[in-house]
């Protein structure tokens, strides 16, 4: 491989000309798969003699060569050349010291690339690598070892997630984490940049290493000391800056990310390891000791620190980015819950609340920069603050809730006595006095706590409508636009707070009404947020039901406008409501969803030339937008079931949009598009030949790409099925398709057993809906599944074994003759029915249930002559297996029935589940009591909610509570049995498997004597009288169906 052609190459896919840059990278294409192409890459990347504009070019080329094909996928291989054993030697011998010699964009590259080959070659293929590693770290070179770090971090990224395999990181601590300790504290005490880079580098990869875990060497007191002194060094360390130009810009630059480094290191340590409230059960044996070692002696410092720089931050004197002020909110959120650390800070969280978390909940500066500049970008930030990762609000935020209630009686007071100063202040005062920009912080304060101080037993609930009126509802009409949408949000918070009048509420609703068309975009939004709420009102409803389109109009403009989904949900819940009133202009606001989602592909692919390969990380608002369009466009569907004929226009506007995104191959749209042709499936309940139209390009997707996107289209091949059965049972291509599907799932290497789930559950919709009219394709399907159940390791679980079975017994209940001639005449027979009956537990939902008894006791209606020879005399045996599944049918449909009750009575009992905030002796608290000593606050939420959960189904299924063992580590999916499914509907529902039985056995008396006989001999006395118990619950079945018929 020549270097010179090489370069040259490469300075003409810099060239100004299309023709030359492409015919130069057409070149490239063809050399990259020859022997040594890689290691002539990192020769010129490393070259001190090229331009950077060439090293560049070479970096990026090697980077997406090793991305691609270092572990390539079969598609990939298909695409591009391997990469030769001797290129991958050469890479690896060089790749070090091409990291070394390179300019910083391209060390990064370069690093990218060393992760993947570690992800793949550590330790087997590069069993040196540590040996390099500890050569650079101890390296007089500072840039060497700053290449070394670079590598470090790259080989603990590897583990830094897994919990069982942690030899690895365990040698790295234990080898080379007190060099790089040593390294890190002399970085600190230096000023220059390199030293900075150093410093985050060597925090960086201390997180990652106790990302799932603490190392034992980093357990030890003497290791703890060290890396604790680090870190408070970075923390503390002075940097000088302009309070007047200084911005979040700065973060960026290597001092802050190492102090940002640092502070996450020793929150990772307190909230997982060090914080003995915060210690899950199972953990207290493990970090138990280190808990008590860091609470005691490395906390009370940490804590000192923190309020130090909140003290500097409030006087001006300290800068901290907002992720490091949002580290520290989430840090002091954690000292609360723990005693000791609480009663550290409990002196100081009178000065935290004024000075810490009220400022950053008011309007700022920047705030107000966005408002004007960006619109848009303000309302995202705002009203999905949780999408801002890292956000300082909504960590002070949570700081402030964990403060009000989890010390309630030392702070609640405190609390709302600021907040109720700071509002009292502004309504006192004159024009030129009020700060609007607190009384934003306060509101905010407010919204924050919504949630507790709403519910019922609340201290102050009562309060409540008093304070809206006053201080929320009047800034409806406020000059200040950041201040009308902020009055909006907190209403929309406390929307449940009945007001003393009904003429109140109605001023309130007009009042948010008339907002719909502000001036200012964000206000705009926050007037339709605050609506949806207020439509459970009657009076509302018909307000706004006169005004529908014009509603609907202005949501759709808000939408247009934002290009995201946070009006989706509100348009849906209008929708849901008033799908009575949407008939009329159903097709026309289907219309303008179509336009707007048309618009916003449009967008997506000007941004990013091929469709096909969009993603929610390039794309990410318009591709959020697109869905919660296609979302709104699925509701709008769905509601109006009752009215097919508007349906069907609404296909028309409906199905190009799923042709455009099926053709194009967008796949992040994928799940929305096969939801929404579902939905208009369903809610006709039949397949129009538009539908049939577009079956082709469903079946085009699905063998393009679509395979692994099988349980996303499920539901919509279902309905083809289930609806269009007329269609399937004539047309040989339409059949041909569906078992193509089936088949290519159950046989692709590319899936799993969830996957092959999907193909049995469609093979049986087709053999449930079909019977009869489908035999052709029934050897298929008992072949496929054969394949599996045959052979004695190649099903792993419980659900795909069932689902498996389940096509056999599908086979045997639509024809039992055509199942047992095929299983004859490849000898399955004796191997698949001794499968069946010794899985005969295994059917524990009521759909099984069912189909196992109808497809046995097909096999017992066939004539004795016409029976396989191993079956005839294992006729008793598989009664038996019958009777055997009788035996949990009661209980399985006793359960069910519980499972629909619970659901049905969910909504009406929002405290089934544990909702309800606590406020047991809150208002002792309130009067000046205690503080429970101050001891641990322990978050039994989310045991309590699974406990909950736990008693729901022990009472369904008839056991327990006591033996569901909510923290088993039991993790052997082969023994977990299928859930019962709620949704779950198949044409079985309307069997009485007793009637069905009582009408097989009476058939088989008169037609089948000789099973019949040979069954009845070899029934034991208490198999006898059971049966004789079916047939008494069949009688009364039949006069539960009797009368129902009358009622009807």
């Amino acid at each position: 491989m020549d270097l010179h052609s090489l370069v040259a190459l490469f300075d003409s896919t810099l060239h100004p000309d299309p023709a030359v840059r492409k015919t130069a990278e057409q070149q490239l294409q063809q050399l990259e798969g020859h022997e040594g192409f890689l290691g002539v890459l990192l020769q010129m990347i490393s070259s001190a003699d090229l331009p950077l504009g060439t090293k560049q070019a070479a970096s990026i080329y090697f980077k997406n060569r090793v991305r691609r094909s270092w572990h390539a996928s079969q598609r990939a291989l298909e695409q591009y050349p391997p990469i030769s054993d001797g290129d991958r030697t050469a890479t690896k011998a060089n790749i070090l010291a091409a990291i070394y010699a390179s300019s910083q964009a391209i060390k990064l590259q370069l690093t990218e690339c060393l992760g993947i080959i570690l992800k793949f070659d550590f330790p087997e293929q590069w069993p040196q690598f540590t040996v390099h590693l500890k050569e650079l770290l101890h390296a007089q070179d500072a840039q060497r070892v700053y290449t070394g770090l670079l590598a470090l971090l790259e080989l603990i990224k590897r583990y830094r997630y897994t919990s069982t395999n942690r030899d690895v990181i365990n040698e790295i601590a234990k080898e080379l984490f007190p060099q790089v300790q040593k390294i890190a504290d002399q970085a600190v005490a230096s000023d220059d940049d390199l030293a900075m880079r150093m410093a985050w580098l060597s925090f960086k990869s201390y997180l990652n290493a106790i990302q799932s875990g603490l190392p034992l060497p980093l357990q030890e007191p003497a290791n703890l000391v060290a890396w604790g002194t680090s870190f408070i060094k970075m923390i503390e360390k002075p940097v000088a800056f302009d309070k007047e130009a200084i911005d979040e810009d700065a973060a960026k630059e290597p001092v802050w990310k190492a102090k940002k480094w640092a502070v996450r290191s020793v929150n990772r340590l307190y909230s997982r390891y060090g914080n003995p409230a915060l210690l899950p059960s199972s953990n207290i044996k493990k970090h138990g000791a280190f808990a008590k070692l860091f609470t005691a002696n490395f906390m009370p410092q940490i804590l000192r620190v923190y309020l130090q720089q909140i003290e500097g931050y409030t006087a001006g004197q300290v800068w901290m980015s907002e992720r490091i002020r949002g580290l520290i909110a989430q840090f002091l959120s954690d000292c609360v819950k723990e005693k000791s650390a609480w009663k550290l800070l409990k002196p100081h969280t009178e000065a935290i609340v004024a000075h810490f978390i009220f400022p950053q909940l008011c309007f700022t500066k920047a705030d107000q920069e966005l408002w004007e500049d960006n619109p848009v970008e303000y309302v995202q930030k705002r009203i999905e603050p949780l999408d801002d990762f890292g956000s300082a609000t909504v960590a002070v935020s949570n700081l402030l809730i964990d403060l009000a209630f989890d010390r309630k009686s030392a702070t609640l007071n405190t609390i709302l006595g600021f907040v109720n100063g700071v509002l009292t202040n502004y309504q006192q005062g004159t024009d030129g006095a009020c700060d609007p920009r607190s009384k934003d912080g306060a509101l905010s304060m407010m919204t924050s706590l919504s949630s507790a101080l709403m519910s019922r037993k609340s201290p102050i609930s009562g309060t409540l409508p008093n304070f809206l009126l006053t201080h929320v509802v009047p800034e409806f009409k406020s000059k200040y636009g950041f201040l009308r949408a902020r009055a909006l949000d907190t209403y929309c918070r406390y929307s449940s707070v009945t007001f003393p009048s009904k003429q109140v509420s109605n001023t309130v609703f007009e009042s948010v009404f008339g907002l719909l068309h502000d001036p200012e975009l964000p206000v705009r939004v926050h007037a339709a947020l605050a609506l949806e709420p207020m439509i459970e009102d009657e009076e509302n409803r018909d307000t706004l039901a006169r005004h529908l389109p014009q509603v609907m109009q202005v949501f759709l403009n808000l939408t247009n406008e934002i290009d995201s989904d946070t009006i989706a949900h509100v348009i849906e819940e209008f929708v849901e409501v008033f799908a009575d009133r949407m008939a009329p202009f159903a097709v026309e606001l289907a219309q303008q969803l179509r336009d707007t989602f048309m618009r916003v592909m449009g967008d997506v692919a000007a941004n990013q030339p091929d469709p096909a390969t969009a993603n929610m990380d390039d794309v990410g608002e318009k591709t959020m937008a697109a869905m919660g369009v296609l979302k709104t466009m699925g509701t709008l569907v769905l509601n109006l079931e009752g009215s097919p004929e508007v349906v069907y226009k609404l296909e028309e506007v409906v199905f190009p949009i799923a042709q455009f995104v099926l053709d194009q191959r967008i796949v992040d749209l994928y799940d929305e598009v096969f939801e929404i042709l579902d939905c208009c499936l369903f809610a006709v309940k039949s397949v129009s030949p538009n539908a049939w139209n577009l079956f082709g390009t469903i079946y085009s997707c699905f063998k393009n790409d679509g395979i692994d996107f099988i349980e996303e289209m499920l539901p919509t091949l279902d309905d083809y099925v289930s609806y269009g059965m007329d269609v399937v049972a004539t047309n040989n291509d339409v059949q041909a398709r569906l078992f193509d599907i089936i088949e290519s799932v159950m046989k692709s290497d590319r899936v799993g057993e969830n996957e092959c789930m999907c193909a049995c559950k469609l093979a049986e919709t087709v053999m449930l809906h079909g019977r009869g009219k489908v035999d052709g394709m029934i050897p298929g399907f008992i072949s496929l599944a054969a394949a599996y159940l045959l052979v004695g390791d190649a099903i792993k679980t419980t659900p795909f074994l069932v689902h498996a079975l389940e096509v056999v017994l599908n086979a045997l209940y639509y024809n039992p003759v055509i199942t047992l001639n095929v299983l004859e005449q490849y000898q399955w027979t004796e191997g698949i029915f001794t499968r069946l009956v010794q899985s005969a537990d295994k059917f524990s939902r009521v759909h099984d249930k069912k189909l196992a008894i109808l497809g046995l006791t097909a096999v017992l209606s066939v004539p004795a002559d016409q029976l396989p020879a191993s079956l005839q005399n294992g006729l008793p045996q598989l009664f038996e297996a019958v009777l055997h599944v009788f035996q949990s049918l009661g209980k399985a449909i006793e359960a069910r029935e519980a499972m629909e009750r619970m659901y049905e009575g969910s909504d009406d009992d929002d405290s089934a589940f544990g909702n309800e905030f606590e406020w047991d002796g809150a208002e002792d608290e309130l009067d000046g009591g205690s503080d429970l000593d101050d001891e641990d606050v322990v978050d039994e939420a989310e045991g309590a909610f699974l406990k909950e959960l736990a008693g729901q189904a022990a009472k369904a299924l008839g056991s327990d509570e006591d033996e569901l063992d909510l923290n088993s580590d039991d993790d052997d999916d082969f023994e977990s049995p299928l859930d019962e499914e709620y949704s779950l509907e198949s044409p079985l529902d309307e069997v009485d498997a007793y009637i069905h039985l009582q009408d097989k056995l009476a058939e088989m008396q008169s037609a089948n004597a000789a099973v019949y006989d040979a069954i009845a001999r070899h029934l034991s006395p208490e198999n006898t009288q059971f049966v004789q118990s079916l047939m008494e619950e069949a009688n009364k079945q039949r006069e539960v169906l009797a009368t129902r018929q009358q009622q009807n």
